[in-house]
């Protein structure tokens, strides 16, 4: 708010993007989604929590963002965002992509807020980052029924499949070392 007043007040020419979830390759970090992929693909992820989120391919975002800059209207906002997906139906995708067998026990949300507290206090023993915490349960049971259309009115914003976007993530793990092919 503060910034798009700013743009207002001093008459800035710049616009704001909001990405939803960022997934994707390039990732050389340990975002939380992909540790869930790795842990998923070598085999130390038995059960997934019931929820789910916006998910959008880095890459998207990329050009959402070049679009924003090139062709965004001063003061206004755009979302970058591509549609909701259940963390069941991205481990189906991961599992899918690598041709082996899908997750079966979904968990629900309030064992996993349950255990979340304990689950923290493990991973920072082993020095590890924790698989889930209290927000990322948050977020994954919150509103993400995000609209990017006036992303792709204005800006021709495009995304690509999600399915796409999950096997080239696995590539790219695949490559670097960081899962077993």
């Amino acid at each position: 708010r503060s910034v798009l007043k700013m743009v207002k007040e001093k008459n800035l020419n710049a616009c704001i993007v909001h990405p939803s979830g960022i997934i994707g390759p390039y990732d050389f970090g340990r975002s939380h989604l992909t540790q869930l992929m790795i842990d998923f693909a070598n085999g130390r992820l038995k059960a997934c929590v019931n929820g789910g989120y916006d998910f959008v391919d880095v890459r998207d975002v990329a050009d959402g963002v070049i679009r924003a800059c090139d062709l965004g209207r001063p003061g206004e906002c755009y979302i970058l965002s591509n549609r909701y997906v259940s963390v069941k139906e991205l481990l189906d995708t991961v599992s899918e992509v690598r041709h082996t067998k899908k997750i079966r026990t979904v968990l629900p949300m309030w064992l996993a807020k349950l255990t979340a507290p304990l689950s923290e206090i493990y991973y920072a023993i082993l020095k590890q980052p924790p698989l889930y915490t209290r927000y990322s349960l948050y977020t994954l049971t919150s509103n993400s029924n995000f609209s990017n259309e006036k992303a792709k009115r204005e800006l021709g914003y495009q995304n690509r499949d999600f399915h796409q976007t999950i096997a080239d993530t696995i590539a790219w793990l695949e490559e670097h070392h960081r899962i077993r092919s």
